[in-house]
């Protein structure tokens, strides 16, 4: 038969009703379609050439009006056809997959050209939708038929990822993985972290923190922090020992402090030793050894905390000067990361906690031993942060004179505690220099606690409310006195502030009257 290089099988169950022959008859023939011919070829073996069998499938593909030549061999040249057109199926299917991969990569390149920090992809039962969120905000990119919408997320999970929490994604569990860096490393990333949520019905909701490779080290006034901040931890910093822990919302440049904080020890003294535990690296840090968080089924718990007890208890044997820890997650690896510290390790690392001051409450919760809560040389420094979007300079609008348009339960906030006369307002509308949504990048605002025996003292005595209000009485600059600076230099928009960074009046509502007298005077 000419062209067999070329042949493909057609699936004769679309043909002819498959339930009414034998196992034996279905693995004896082969229906073969030719580009050389509109006729197709019925191939069968030659001893099952007679059967009655074999004269019924005739007779359904011609009551089928399907055109066909009959054509005799042994079972050697229809296993070598199965064999051909299985390898050409697979083919086919790699140019399928590596066209999904295509559109994965000019979804990631479209967020990265327009700064996203996250990529979302929502499929429903009928459409998929893409988001981007770019300085904090959601922006619509498009959508797509939900098969299309299935076909990208699988190809980018099954195909693109690495440390996957299941083998194949799943539409009825969670999963969690990691972006290939080949994949992704001409954009500027280094990889994308992978997670996805069910939503029952065939709807899928992945989501996709895109991660930049850093090209520079970055300067703590980049960051956002002030001079007396920045200060403060470069004096903790060089304190021999301790956990320097930073807090504040996931995606919020935890990550990007705990990085800048390790390139300056290393940059600083290259007779250093800092190793790291990261789930999953990120960035190079320069001057350090990084190593992953090593664990079979990232999906079990038990397993998770159990990796990370391992990881720094191995880690410390390594006789490192300073640890960098990714996060601390639970009581296990809480009890790790105090316990490096207390026995002269620096340690850099994370947590969730609303503000600074909730570290030490997290840590008690945790059943962490009293001697290591109590100790300022232990816990030397609480850093809360938040990265909040910028007012984009070309379409930002005066508070004073576009006032009437805020609701006035913000208006009352922002006529109180702020300089009205200063205050801009984002403009919804945007302008083209902000793709339309009135904002243009993104600063971080801190809280910096640098911790003393007075300050322990009274959190352990008194408790967080006495501690914090010391502190604040003793000088500390607050997360909302810093926002408050940048909402009176009009670079903030004080509503979405207000919002979902920090409240304008926390302040006036969380300290004593006696406590902000005190501040005051």
């Amino acid at each position: 038969m000419q062209g067999q290089n070329t042949v493909s099988l057609v699936n004769l169950g679309a043909l002819i009703s498959k339930e009414r022959f034998s196992k034996t008859l279905l693995d004896s023939v082969r229906l073969v379609k030719s580009p050389d011919s509109p006729v197709l070829c019925l191939k069968v073996a030659s001893d099952m050439g007679i059967s009655t069998e074999f004269f019924d499938l005739q007779k359904q593909l011609k009551n089928k009006e399907v055109v066909f030549e009959t054509q005799y061999c042994d079972r050697k040249a229809l296993e070598q056809l199965s064999h051909l057109t299985a390898a050409q199926q697979k083919v086919h299917d790699d140019d399928n997959e590596r066209g999904f991969q295509a559109s994965v990569i000019e979804m990631i390149s479209r967020a990265v050209g327009l700064r996203a920090s996250d990529i979302h992809l929502c499929i429903e039962s009928q459409a998929a939708y893409c988001h981007f969120r770019v300085d904090g905000k959601l922006v619509f990119d498009r959508d797509y038929p939900a098969e299309q919408g299935r076909r990208v997320v699988n190809a980018l999970y099954n195909s693109m990822c690495e440390e996957r929490s299941s083998t194949s994604l799943s539409y009825s569990e969670p999963a969690d993985a990691k972006i290939r860096e080949a994949f992704v490393q001409h954009l500027g990333l280094s990889t994308g972290r992978f997670a996805s949520r069910p939503g029952g019905g065939g709807k899928l909701l992945v989501v996709i923190r895109l991660i930049t490779r850093r090209r520079e080290r970055l300067a703590f006034d980049a960051l956002g922090l002030t001079p007396p901040e920045a200060a403060i931890i470069r004096r903790v910093l060089n304190k021999p020992g301790g956990v320097i822990f930073s807090s504040g919302p996931t995606g919020h440049g935890k990550s990007t402090l705990s990085q800048c904080m390790a390139e300056m020890i290393t940059t600083h003294d290259k007779g250093l030793s800092m190793i790291t535990i990261e789930d999953p690296i990120e960035s190079p840090i320069e001057g350090t050894f990084q190593t992953p968080l090593i664990i079979a089924d990232r999906g079990d718990r038990a397993l998770l905390s159990r990796a990370w007890e391992l990881a720094i208890s191995n880690v410390v044997r390594l006789n490192p000067d300073w640890l960098y820890i990714g996060e601390v997650r639970d009581a296990t690896s809480a009890m790790g990361t105090l316990e490096a510290g207390n026995t002269g390790h620096g340690v850099i690392t994370t947590i969730h906690t609303r503000f600074p001051i909730d570290t030490l409450s997290r840590l008690k919760n945790w059943k962490v031993d009293k001697d290591l809560l109590m100790d300022a040389t232990i816990i030397p420094c609480l850093i809360g942060l938040r990265l909040v979007p910028l007012l984009c300079t070309a379409c930002k609008k005066p508070y004073a004179t576009h006032k009437a348009a805020v609701e006035s339960a913000f208006r009352g906030v922002i006529d109180t505690f702020t300089r009205p006369e200063q205050v801009c307002l984002r403009d919804n509308a945007g302008c083209e220099q902000c793709h339309h949504t009135g904002l243009k990048g993104r600063t971080g605002v801190f809280e910096v606690i640098e911790t003393n025996a007075e300050f322990m003292h009274r959190y352990h005595t008194q408790g967080k409310q006495a501690a914090y209000e010391y502190w604040y009485t003793s000088g500390g600059i607050t997360l909302c006195d810093n926002v408050l600076r940048l909402v009176n230099s009009g670079v903030i928009d004080p509503v979405d502030t207000h919002r979902a960074i920090c409240n304008l009046d926390r302040n006036h509502l969380i300290f004593s009257d006696s406590a902000k007298s005190l501040r005051h005077h």
